[in-house]
């Protein structure tokens, strides 16, 4: 382990002087003065030398040449010790001039002096390497040494320096020996040679000049050498001395390193804790090693917050102190925090040995508790890539087929068992079981092609009977849904004899799927013994069902009989029991219900047809006045305008049969012009024809019913291409069909059948796959009032949708939405529901959504999602309480999508009352349990990272932020947030 080393200031060089000699007296004057200027240069007084040389120099004209030489280089030279101006250009002057002087040797060593004194090292050692060392005497020779380890010591050369300071050593004196012995030791200590260190510290370390300077080596080099024990000790005496703060501050650290390389991390804790409570800015070491000790010690809270400081940094520390944040996050149950410090010491690459464990911890944990970054199913995934040989592996195998079940996520559970090289009885389990409820899911969806397939594949298998029970029956659902009903049938009853979830409903089912295949009697059959122990829910319309079975059969006395005793009598039971008295001739009785109808219920979709089959009734009674009455209030009211037409009409015919011939005649003349070249013409034209009949005016009748655009003299061939036409479209023979249709429209462009043919052609064309020519011919049966008006509009619509086209698919669902056909109304709502959801537009979606919900014979995938709908709108409407509530129903859904939107709200209205904790643990529901739904998953982590910020988590909330702009491009605009979130982050 690394510390940081004690730095100490280098030794100070004590220079020592030569004694001055003793001046002696010369009776010659000029003499006398040129050694009285060597004596004083001698003798360091330097200002008085100079001025004698000098003297000599410019004064004596009898000086000798060589004792002049000596004047001008001692001038020059005292000037340079004295650090006078141009001192060094006078040296380097006389130096061009007697480039050979026996001067030099003495010029060199005081202008190497005087670079020293400056500091200016490099010039020193370049000059000091110009002395000649033979003519030095033995003490100016161990100065010389001195000098040039000290240049090198400084210069960084620390060889060099040990060389020089070292033979230095070997000459000087006793009263120089110590401050090379010290300079030595430290040179030593600084490459870590702790044996030549100790020999020269020991032998000045009972010095009082060194005592106190050489204590804190020793501390170091015993840590450096291992030998703990020593360490400690002397750094605890050492601790009893007056020393600095700082000082203090690095033997509390050596002393607890020390403590930590022997495993006692108790009596190392006091000592890095002293030593980090005065660093400003610790090293990642100093964290690491603070954060090792505190968890070791189990203070985990502590831990983790010497860890944190490290996770801006990207190295093996950094990856270390990932890991061991981990395991600090999980001995406080802070799972998901772990979660993301595994992940990113996972992430690291600088120990392979620490990756493993760390990609280890982070697949168990994504498999415990789920994980929003990426699919645990993905990452022990890679955990048996990466490591497929490791005695882990089969653990990770066993937790990678478990995590893909428990997420949710069985398309790839599937994917995964299809991968294996063999099945076992346990994962032909989980395939079965899995199977079955990917079908369900799909199901859900209306995706029944789907559910289908998967439904066959669990079938595969009956290791698990229940499952394998629950297969058979939903897929009997499935074909039942594709109005394949025998097929249905058939997986229904091979279900009588089992025990399942479902069971009770079984017999319900049979009867409907034998209902639509116009099989009343079994039917019948399995209706009644529903109703011996239906589901509340149910029994009402199992009962209706029952009596429309005797309508059809024409059996009105027990039929009406069901009507009457049905618990939950409905505007649809009134209009049913009045039609079956209708066709009793019991027209009293029909009227009265159908008035009772109108009373209690004066908002129901069937009081237009009440009122018309009022006037029916009336008319069949031949009290014409109230017949006709009734039928002016449908004209008058209605918004059919099927029923207007036909009561329009059938009042003409009330005329005819009060006698009232030239007023009936005028009225449908009056509809011929108002209905021309329209469906109901040709019935206008019926109509009419007793009254043209009766007074033989047979041209008058052809006039009347060309004008209105009615051609009553259709040939045999064109009937022939009709009626054939429609007998192949009965057989859904399409193909064959569109060539009839095709001749007959050609010579009947307005013949009696054109909506229904040109409707019926339309529909060909769509069921053999040629929506354009679809498109053609079914907007000319659309945009016209016609008896197919609104089937062919219906169809438009679905095709504009298909197509992408919502704009005009709208104008068509608009036209139909108040269609007097039930389904196509309903219809209409859900796919405008849809719409006006997905153009925000939640006031008028949450209208539909409500009449959608309120229509019990929709599917219950329909409804869910006019539950979703509603629940969007009232959080866009700020309904909070009750945008949850409704979301709270949906948290249930099969459907994985809804679910995970449901749970989504859940966390978002966590959010918002401040329940940070508690919307995490929702989010990670999400991630555990839908991982498959990436859309949901990206938002739930949005606001994964506004929780962290209210839990004050930065470094939570920046990496969760991280996440999603790394690995969520797909949805731009939950990217554009997260960057908005992080911004708040850096505030």
């Amino acid at each position: 382990m690394k510390s940081k080393k004690i730095l100490l200031a280098a030794a100070v060089f004590y220079f020592g002087v030569s004694e001055a000699q003793q001046s002696q007296y010369f009776t010659q004057k000029e003499n006398y003065r040129f050694n009285l200027a060597q004596n004083l240069y001698q003798t360091k007084i330097y200002n008085a030398s100079q001025y004698e040389y000098a003297r000599q120099y410019f004064y004596n004209q009898n000086l000798e040449q060589s004792k002049k030489e000596a004047a001008q280089f001692f001038d020059n030279v005292i000037g340079v010790i004295l650090q006078k101006n141009h001192a060094e250009d006078g040296l380097t002057a006389f130096m061009k001039e007697y480039p050979n002087s026996a001067y030099f040797a003495q010029a060199n060593l005081p202008l190497a002096d005087y670079y020293l004194a400056k500091k200016d090292f490099k010039e020193a050692l370049k000059t000091l390497k110009k002395v000649n060392q033979y003519q030095l005497t033995k003490e100016e020779n161990t100065q010389y040494i001195l000098k040039l380890g000290y240049a090198k010591f400084m210069m960084g050369d620390s060889k060099g320096a040990i060389d020089a300071l070292e033979e230095a050593h070997k000459t000087a004196d006793e009263s120089q020996k110590g401050d090379i012995a010290y300079m030595l030791g430290h040179l030593y200590y600084s490459k870590r040679q702790n044996d030549q260190a100790f020999q020269y510290f020991d032998s000045v370390k009972d010095q009082p000049k060194y005592s106190k300077l050489v204590r804190p080596y020793y501390v170091q080099m015993y840590y450096n050498d291992k030998d703990y024990d020593k360490a400690i000790s002397e750094g605890n005496a050492l601790l009893n001395e007056d020393i600095s703060a700082s000082y203090k501050a690095e033997v509390h650290k050596i002393i607890g390193e020390s403590y930590f390389m022997k495993n006692d991390y108790n009596s190392a804790y006091p000592h890095l804790k002293d030593y980090l409570n005065v660093q400003q800015n610790p090293s990642e070491n100093d964290l690491y090693e603070m954060g090792f000790v505190a968890a070791q010690l189990k203070k985990y809270d502590e831990a983790v917050s010497y860890y944190n400081q490290l996770l801006n940094s990207n190295s093996a520390l950094a990856q270390n102190a990932y890991y061991q944040l981990g395991n600090s996050y999980l001995a406080v149950e802070k799972k998901q925090e772990a979660l993301s410090a595994f992940r990113s010491s996972y992430q690291m690459d600088y120990d392979a040995s620490v990756k493993k464990l760390a990609h280890e911890q982070y697949a168990k944990l994504s498999y415990d508790i789920g994980n929003p970054f990426e699919s645990p199913t993905t990452v022990i995934q890679n955990y048996i890539t990466i490591n497929n040989t490791d005695a882990k592996t089969a653990e990770m195998r066993s937790l990678l087929v478990k995590s893909y079940l428990y997420s949710g996520n069985f398309k790839e559970t599937l994917n995964a068992i299809d991968k294996l090289p063999n099945s076992t009885p346990e994962t032909d389990k989980v395939d079965q079981e899995v199977s079955y409820l990917l079908g369900t899911e799909e199901f859900n969806k209306g995706n029944f092609d789907e559910a289908e397939k998967y439904f066959l594949r669990s079938l595969e298998f009956d290791l698990n009977k229940e499952f394998h029970s629950r297969a058979l029956y939903w897929l009997g659902q499935v074909y039942y849904q594709k109005g394949n009903y025998p097929s249905a049938i058939v997986r229904y009853e091979k279900l009588t004899n089992e025990t399942f979830p479902e069971k009770q409903q079984l017999s319900y089912d049979l009867g409907y799927a034998y209902f639509k295949s116009k099989k009343f009697d079994q039917a019948e059959q399995y209706f009644t013994q529903y109703l011996k122990n239906p589901k509340p829910e149910f029994k009402n319309d199992a009962e209706l069902r029952l009596a429309d079975i005797n309508y059809a059969n024409n059996d009105l006395d027990r039929a009406i009989a069901i009507y009457d005793k049905n618990e939950d009598a409905t505007d649809y039971t009134f209009y049913q029991k009045a039609l079956a008295l209708g066709f009793k001739d019991d027209n009293v009785a029909k009227i009265t219900n159908l008035k009772s109808l109108i009373s209690k219920y004066p908002a129901s979709e069937y009081i237009d047809d009440a009122q018309y089959e009022i006037g029916v009734a009336y008319a069949a009674q031949n009290d014409f006045a109230n017949s006709n009455d009734f039928f002016g209030k449908v004209i008058k009211s209605s918004s059919d305008k099927d029923l207007i037409a036909n009561a329009s009409i059938y009042r003409a015919q009330n005329y005819i049969d009060q006698n009232q011939n030239d007023k009936a005649l005028s009225e449908l003349k009056s509809l011929g012009e108002q209905y021309k070249n329209t469906a109901y013409a040709q019935k206008i034209v019926q109509a009419a024809k007793p009254i043209f009949t009766k007074n033989g005016d047979v041209s008058g009748y052809a006039d009347f019913a060309r004008n209105i655009g009615v051609n009553i003299d259709a040939s045999e061939i064109d009937e022939i291409n009709l009626s054939t036409g429609k007998q192949y479209f009965t057989k859904k023979d399409y193909k064959n069909a569109i060539s009839y249709y095709e001749k007959y429209l050609t010579q009947n462009p307005t013949g009696e059948g054109l909506y229904q043919a040109k409707y019926e052609l339309g529909e060909s064309y769509y069921q053999t796959n040629n929506p354009t020519k679809s498109l053609l011919v079914l907007q000319e049966v659309a945009n016209v009032q016609n008896d197919y008006q609104d089937d062919a509009a219906t169809r438009v619509s679905q095709i504009y949708l298909a197509q992408g086209n919502s704009a005009e698919a709208k104008k068509y669902l608009e036209n139909i939405k108040n269609s007097s056909n039930v389904n196509v109304k309903n219809y209409a709502n859900v796919e405008l529901m849809k719409m006006y959801a997905e153009e925000k537009n939640f006031s008028e979606a949450e209208k539909l959504a409500n009449a959608v919900i309120a229509n019990n014979k929709n599917s219950a995938a329909v409804i869910e999602t006019a539950k979703v709908i509603k629940a969007r709108s009232l959080m866009n409407s700020g309904k909070d309480k009750d945008a949850q509530t409704a979301y709270t129903a949906l948290e249930k859904s099969s459907n994985t999508e809804v679910a995970a939107e449901a749970f989504y709200a859940k966390a978002f209205y966590q959010n918002k009352a401040k329940a940070y904790k508690s919307s995490n643990e929702t989010i990670f529901k999400i991630a555990n349990n839908y991982a498959s739904e990436d859309y949901w998953g990206a938002k739930a982590l949005v606001l994964m990272a506004k929780n962290y910020i209210g839990l004050k988590d930065n470094y939570q909330a920046s990496y969760t932020c991280d996440q999603i702009i790394s690995n969520y491009a797909d949805f731009p605009e939950i990217v554009a947030e997260a960057k908005e979130v992080k911004k708040q982050i850096k505030k």
